[in-house]
């Protein structure tokens, strides 16, 4: 456990998510903190578990119109038999009706997100709603800001709301995205500037990113397009739809398949007796009912594992 999850009462976390409280906020008091770190937001999500699932099986009409919104859009950017990689996946429900919608074919969806439990839950509702059986899909923990991809290894990096908690961590947060596109990425994240006054006002309250253009070009990307969304499940919150082509590499390394690595960096990680295993750093990473845990604190350093 890191050292802020060491110096939280989960069992009051809990109590205080069964009050129907913000957990967020909850926390970011408790710690003494003014933005969502990292193990904030994956104790809320974490407790959320199976909600999303839930809300996508009653409320089907409304979460398929969003992913088929999302579909439409995604699909005119990643080139035939890519990959995409969908960063704070939750439970797969947008990814899977996404993937089922999509017009250009593609070989592997990558799901990461911060927590394990919610890539459980997503697990089961891919392997129930998933239609285009052409497609695999490999799911992992691992921090946003730490990505365990080889660099340039996936055509295109998406997300749905996902950066959204990390208002002030979104320079990193790109620029780690930068890091593993190849080609571009399309996000549908919250507006800030598009809201209303109340909405920023939640947003602000929230911790929520802002100024994601102005962010993108001040690290050397493009804003090629901003779309808001028509639908939108909450009108504090709106969606829009910004298709990004990360600063210019002169040479770009040809992957024939993402690659998982030491979590930031392009050391690989290689399948060894049920864990990941780096030759480079002598690191150990445990795979949990076939989902890999590839946070940095979770590596064990095993370098025995390497004496043969």
């Amino acid at each position: 456990m890191t050292s802020e999850l060491n110096h939280i009462d989960l069992f009051e976390v809990k109590e205080v998510y069964a009050q129907g409280k913000n957990i967020t906020e909850h926390l970011r008091k408790k710690l003494g903190v003014t933005s969502n770190t990292s193990e904030i937001i994956e104790i809320a999500y974490d407790l959320q578990s199976g909600s999303y699932t839930e809300h996508a099986n009653t409320s089907r009409d409304r979460v398929q119109a969003y992913a088929s919104e999302l579909a439409s859009m995604l699909s005119d950017h990643v080139p035939d038999g890519g990959s995409i990689l969908d960063v704070g996946t939750g439970e797969l429900t947008t990814l899977t009706l996404m993937v089922n919608e999509m017009t250009s074919p593609i070989s592997q969806a990558l799901a990461l997100d911060i927590s394990w439990s919610r890539l459980r839950k997503g697990n089961a509702f891919w392997e129930k709603n998933n239609s285009n059986t052409d497609v695999s899909v490999k799911s992992f923990v691992a921090d946003m800001k730490f990505i365990p991809l080889m660099s340039k290894s996936v055509d295109v990096v998406t997300s749905s709301h996902a950066l959204e908690p990390n208002g002030e961590n979104l320079p990193n947060l790109l620029v780690e995205l930068f890091r593993v596109a190849k080609h571009k990425l399309v996000l549908f994240e919250p507006s800030y500037e598009l809201n209303s006054d109340a909405g920023q006002a939640r947003m602000d309250r929230l911790g929520y990113i802002k100024d994601i253009e102005g962010t993108v070009k001040r690290l050397g990307g493009n804003v090629l397009q901003t779309i808001p969304l028509k639908n939108v499940e909450n009108p504090l919150n709106p969606t829009v739809c910004y298709v990004i082509e990360p600063p210019i590499q002169t040479e770009i390394p040809d992957r024939p398949q993402p690659i998982f690595s030491v979590p930031g960096t392009d050391m690989p990680l290689i399948q060894n007796d049920g864990f990941l295993t780096s030759d480079d750093t002598g690191l150990v990473f445990p795979v949990l009912e076939n989902v890999p845990i590839l946070k940095r604190q979770y590596g064990i350093l095993a370098t025995a594992m390497f004496d043969e």
